[in-house]
Order: C-alpha cells, then structure tokens, then sequence
C-alpha cells in the first residue's frame, strides 16, 4: 500500500481510528477515539435511505419512471428502479423515523410529497389554499431530476 506523508513535516503518517495522523505534528495524548460522529438509531427511532419518487403513467398504478416497490404493502421487501431514478428537489438521503412506522414510510418527506403530488387528478401545479400564504394561487412549477440534489 501507498505510504502517506505529512504535508507540514514529511514524516509517515499513522492510521489511528479511521484517520491518517502524523505522529511528529500531533500528540500521543490526544483521544482519536470519536473524531466523526456516526449517526445511530436509538431503540425508537431508526434510519431510512430514500431511493427516490415514484412516477406513474396518468390515471393508472403503473410505474412509468422511479422506484417500484416489489410489495407496496411492504417497502422493506425492497425495490427496482424503472427507466432512471427520481428524485424530488428537496431530497434527503436518508430519514430517520420511528421505528414502528418502519412499514409505511419508505422515502423522505420530499420525495413522497413529490410522488403524492405528480397524481393528483387536478395536476401537478393544483393549489390547496393556505392560510399561511393567502396571497398564493398556484404552486412553483417544479422539474424533476435523475441525480441526487
């Protein structure tokens, strides 16, 4: 394997924990025990990776582009992608949720929004009425993406 070297001191550096240390610039002293927190689910809640929104054809359950789901009743029993991936503008990769909701909520918030939203029979741009924006009449038009924003 490559050998790395310190760029201040040009010494050999060492792998401590995960992380490449030069033994010269840094203290024996020092803990490199949790330098980068690793988020964890605790016992309520877990973690969810999002593999994106769902598009169908008009009218129909038919998948036309995005993520299908082998079970909708089930989204723990996996997926395929159809044509390419979907992804909602505001997008997270992953979502923490609570652990007993773990069968119903199978993507982030934006991108089930964003699934809900592209079947709805009156249209992608269909506005609800708000009283926390009265002066709005209709939605910001919004384009769909294949990569991760």
């Amino acid at each position: 394997m490559d050998e790395k070297h310190c760029i201040n001191c040009s010494q050999s550096l060492e792998l401590r924990s995960g992380v490449w240390v030069c033994k010269n610039c840094n203290s024996n002293e020092l803990a490199y025990t949790e330098l980068f927190h690793n988020e964890q689910a605790s016992d309520e809640y877990i973690f969810i990776e999002c593999p994106g929104a769902t598009l169908y054809k008009d009218g129909t359950n038919e998948v036309e582009q995005g993520v299908k789901f082998l079970d909708r009743d089930n989204p723990q029993k996996g997926y395929e992608i159809i044509g390419k991936a979907v992804y909602a503008p505001t997008h997270n990769k992953r979502r923490r949720i609570k652990r007993d909701a773990v069968h119903s909520i199978c993507r982030c918030q934006g991108c089930q929004d964003y699934t809900v939203r592209l079947r709805r029979r009156e249209g992608a741009d269909f506005f609800i009425p708000s009283t926390k924006y009265p002066g709005r009449k209709k939605l910001k038009t919004v384009e769909h993406v294949a990569y991760e924003p």
